[in-house]
């Protein structure tokens, strides 16, 4: 694979077909297009935490969790907003979810040499929506399980009453939740693999029209088939993400620091989001042979 006309072509082709940005924008509104960290993180080792003194709740001047003095109307006013603000992130999802098969579509288009449009890409991605959706949903199922069993493990082992009277000295048996812990080590690099097949699966299920299940099993037998080419083509677009990032540390700043300039933000955010997926559509169609004749061509005259 000829990396630098890859990503030579996918700038080519963003260049010339701007509405992909906009689909890359719809992509970064659903979080697609960013990725998320926590850099400030504190650890320590069990034993320097005393946690059969642990203090609990009891304050001086009682336990706030006690005779909460906080109207009704307030408390269902809180949860009518976490549902309204949830609703909005699962559309904005669902939206970005869309836009990622119609980038893929409409990158597919171009390359062929056919002619493509927002509303075409638009209009492409929203006829699988069901299954493009069905294969974002497939990388959370390892993430809601844990949540369901952390949940579950709390209310077992004291449920309210260890907020509102006994405090963190309930949890003075942590091994209680080791089978919890060994779950996570195993559950989390679940995650993240089916997080990476999904790039995959969206393609066989755009490009291929295939169901979820099989959008999967098609992208797992490609990536096998091309997992040296695969991961340095992510390691490259590390290395740019990288690069960029420390480019964009002052303009960043500046963006933060000024709310006039957030669309500016969103349109680079897009930009990038826009671009990566256009690299792996490029990659997909050299590696499953629907690359358009003349770049095959190239790539037989090369290999003799």
């Amino acid at each position: 694979m000829d990396y630098g006309k890859l990503f030579s072509r996918a700038w080519d082709i963003i260049w010339k077909n701007k509405f992909l940005i906009l689909l890359g924008v719809l992509i970064a509104l659903s979080g697609g297009g960013s990725n998320g960290g926590n850099p400030s993180q504190f650890t320590f080792r069990g034993d320097e935490a005393d946690w059969q003194n642990f203090p609990g709740f009891d304050f001086e001047y009682g336990n706030p969790f006690q005779n909460l003095d906080i109207p009704f109307i307030a408390i269902g006013g809180i949860v009518v907003l976490v549902l309204v603000l949830m609703v909005i992130g699962l559309l904005l999802w669902a939206l970005g979810t869309i836009s990622k098969g119609g980038l893929i579509g409409a990158v597919n288009e171009i390359e062929q040499g056919n002619p493509s449009s927002f509303s075409d890409a638009f209009q492409a991605g929203l006829q699988k929506g069901w299954r493009l959706i069905g294969i974002g949903l497939v990388p959370a199922i390892p993430g809601v399980v844990l949540f369901v069993l952390a949940v579950s493990s709390v209310f077992m082992f004291g449920g309210i009453d260890v907020i509102t009277q006994g405090g963190m000295q309930t949890f003075a048996g942590m091994s209680a939740f080791l089978p919890l812990i060994v779950l996570s080590c195993i559950l989390v690099p679940v995650m993240l693999i089916l997080s990476l097949l999904s790039v995959f699966a969206n393609r066989a299920c755009v490009l291929e029209d295939l169901d979820v299940i099989g959008s999967y099993r098609r992208g797992f037998e490609v990536l096998g088939d091309n997992l040296g080419p695969a991961a340095l083509l992510f390691l490259l677009q590390i290395a740019i993400s990288f690069g960029l990032g420390i480019m964009m540390i002052v303009p960043g700043i500046l963006i933060a620091l000024c709310c006039l300039l957030w669309p500016v933000f969103l349109l680079i955010e897009g930009g990038f989001a826009a671009y990566y997926s256009t690299l792996w559509t490029l990659a997909w169609n050299e590696w499953t042979g629907m690359a358009p004749a003349e770049i095959e061509e190239e790539k037989a005259t090369s290999e003799k």
